[in-house]
């Protein structure tokens, strides 16, 4: 079956489901049926390329005489796979990763908790090491054939020479009169990763491999220095932000099975949606489920989520409400 076929109007109906607080969506699909066989989805990283991108075409950079080549490297154009926080591709019993984590030699527990602050941030497009989660590489690290470790596919992105980053294949806007909220457009991008670009990443005597991130491009090759392309970043984690609290055995399990295996004959569909919306001044409700949570860097390590908290000095006052950042470590 062509990929093609696959891809489809369902695109837009897929991007429509998902949840309001997430915008990415991994689908693993059967080459032969078209079938989804696993689908995860959660909330994207942007990078300071894709504000800053915004900014330009905001400010008519270009837009008059030779807007391609100033704006093409802040359009999304590609999408690729990675396997950034993973110490091997071993597999437990039930087949799910056994590998999980960033550093050798720690527990359990800490390898868990070490994969959750080092997701990609906003400066994974190489624009600042310590807007970056304390992550070795920026981007979703090197390519396949320079990964630090080359009897293993983890910390690297799932590129070569011969298969670079997939073009998107679809592009669209929803207008607010069919978007997901009101006041509220989606522009909505989606790519397939084919099986015989995922062949050449599976480790010798494995029929399978395991992805851990996902990045929104607008350059195809892969560059270390400077700004590299990358405009949006995204790791698989538990969609629901009651279970990242990884001291908890079964938040660690949940984890190990959202993580996406993709078998033999397999297919890899990537939906990225980004909303562009108003809020309304005093409509304290949609921002608080809009702004439900945010990631952000501390002191250039880790993470820690930003909560709302909504107090005012008239609760029948909505325009008198403050907000006020709650950090939780």
């Amino acid at each position: 079956m062509k990929l093609g076929k696959i891809v489809s109007p369902d695109v837009l109906k897929l991007s429509k489901e998902m949840r309001l607080e997430h915008n990415v969506q991994i689908r693993v699909l059967d080459k032969a049926t078209g079938e989804c066989v696993e689908a995860h989805e959660g909330h994207n990283a942007a990078t300071n390329s894709m504000m800053l991108g915004i900014a330009h075409y905001l400010t008519g950079d270009g837009l008059f005489n030779q807007s391609w080549d100033l704006l093409r490297s802040y359009i999304p154009q590609y999408i690729s796979l990675g396997t950034m926080g993973l110490l091997n591709q071993e597999q437990d019993e039930q087949g799910l990763p056994a590998g999980i984590g960033v550093y050798k030699g720690q527990t359990e527990e800490q390898n868990f908790v070490d994969y959750m602050k080092t997701v990609p941030s906003y400066g994974a497009d190489g624009y600042d090491k310590y807007s970056n989660n304390a992550r070795e590489y920026f981007g979703l690290g090197p390519m396949y054939a320079d990964r630090p470790d080359a009897s293993k596919t983890v910390n690297c992105e799932l590129i070569s020479a011969k298969f670079p980053r997939v073009k998107v294949s679809y592009r669209e806007i929803v207008p607010e009169a069919k978007a997901e909220l009101p006041e509220t457009v989606d522009v909505v991008f989606s790519a397939m990763v084919s099986t015989g670009a995922l062949a050449q990443f599976r480790e010798p005597g494995k029929n399978y491999v395991f992805i851990t991130e996902a990045g929104l491009w607008s350059r195809p090759d892969w560059v270390e220095g400077g700004s590299n392309g990358l405009l949006a970043a995204y790791r698989i984690a538990p969609p629901d932000t009651d279970n990242w609290d990884m001291s908890e055995p079964a938040n660690r399990e949940r984890l190990k099975r959202e993580v996406i295996k993709v078998n033999r004959n397999q297919v890899v569909q990537v939906i990225w949606k980004i909303q562009i919306g108003a809020i309304n001044q005093f409509d304290t409700d949609l921002i608080k489920e809009k702004l439900k949570w945010i990631q952000y860097d501390v002191n250039g390590y880790g993470t820690a989520q930003k909560w709302p908290s909504w107090e005012g000095p008239n609760d029948n006052a909505p325009h008198n409400n403050v907000l006020r950042w709650n950090v939780v470590q």
